[in-house]
């Protein structure tokens, strides 16, 4: 059980990866074997259960790449089921204060640095010594996607056991009402990367199009999370009809 990106993350190197919703296996598998850093299994918005997305978990650990996993809410149940699916990572929504950050660390980490139940399937799936070096390894992100978020993310960052920050630009241009390539986004990424440098806490962000990168690469995000697998399969298929469209020589498709 060793978590690759804390090497990243180690030698400043940034890392990418896309989110899961289709709680298709076979879907994560195929991805799995993209060569991305890391995929994040998506209960918050994702059509994964329990016993999918713990299938989903072990299909990306079998391939090399990271598995993470976002839960609906900051919940001990919902934390401690993606942990002991063997998550390395797990991603906690619309955290907006720092009583908000302590809840999730409290769920996500062993005594001493939490309180999360030893008891469940994760020692017998991945050894009994487990318990001992599970804290060293996963990492607890948590997503500033408010204004109210950026203004505490000082506070939110500097909690003992926060792992990571991911910036959830869409959900923050829709609360700030502003748009997700917009000045105002890139100053909250900016006040946000800037307190987790002096909380040494690597900050990520999520971006719309490959493009996005080149207009925040300034503020050197620590990692990027782009795109979900409905979201490519999406575009797939428009690019691919457009393409036979041309080939055949047609400009319309046809009417239901």
């Amino acid at each position: 059980m060793k978590n690759k990106l804390l090497d990243l993350l180690s030698d400043k190197t940034p890392f990418a990866g896309i989110t899961l919703m289709c709680g298709s296996t076979r879907v994560t598998e195929i991805l799995a074997r993209s060569n991305f850093d890391f995929l994040m299994v998506d209960l918050q918005h994702g059509e994964f259960n329990k016993a999918s997305a713990t299938d989903s978990v072990r299909a990306i650990a079998a391939t090399g790449t990271v598995p993470l996993g976002r839960v609906a809410d900051n919940a001990p149940g919902a934390i401690n089921d993606l942990l002991d699916a063997g998550v390395l990572g797990v991603v906690v929504p619309m955290i907006n204060s720092r009583d908000d950050a302590e809840r999730a660390v409290r769920a996500a980490f062993y005594a001493p640095d939490g309180k999360r139940s030893k008891g469940g399937s994760a020692p017998i799936i991945f050894g009994d010594d487990y318990a001992t070096h599970a804290n060293n390894q996963i990492l607890l992100v948590v997503m500033i996607e408010t204004q109210e978020a950026v203004q505490n993310a000082a506070e939110i960052l500097a909690v003992p056991g926060v792992g990571m920050c991911l910036i959830g630009t869409s959900d923050l241009a829709y609360d700030m009402g502003c748009e997700r390539n917009g000045p105002e986004i890139k100053q909250a990424l900016a006040k946000v990367i800037n307190a987790g440098r002096k909380a040494n806490v690597p900050v990520g962000t999520a971006i719309g199009e490959v493009s996005d990168i080149a207009t925040v690469e300034e503020l050197a995000p620590a990692f990027y999370l782009i795109s979900h697998d409905q979201g490519l399969l999406k575009k797939a298929g428009g690019d691919l009809s457009a393409s036979l469209l041309k080939a055949m020589k047609r400009t319309t498709q046809s009417k239901a």
